[in-house]
């Protein structure tokens, strides 16, 4: 009898010569989680998971989760920090 095969590492799908999320076209494509994930802070796992959470929003087609780069765009300015002024006196 012999061991059992390990299994595969499944590496996700990301498409090629995508728009930026900035871009006209780009603010309505739909981007898959680590696909966006170049864009942000976060890995696609991560992406994936704030998802599964409800943290973000996200586009549902009945199938697959989805960003707009609208979507992406606020992420990315809602994790950002911004630097601190002193208020004038």
């Amino acid at each position: 009898m012999t061991a059992p095969q390990a299994t595969r590492k499944r590496e996700p799908k990301i498409r090629e010569n995508l728009p930026g999320p900035q871009t006209p076209e780009g603010l309505l494509f739909h981007y898959r989680p680590h696909e966006a994930a170049q864009w942000t802070p976060f890995t696609g796992r991560t992406i994936s998971d704030m998802i599964a959470r409800r943290e973000i929003d996200y586009v549902f087609n009945g199938r697959d989760n989805y960003l707009t780069g609208a979507q992406i765009i606020a992420l990315v300015e809602r994790y950002t920090v911004k630097p601190f002024v002193a208020p004038a006196a």
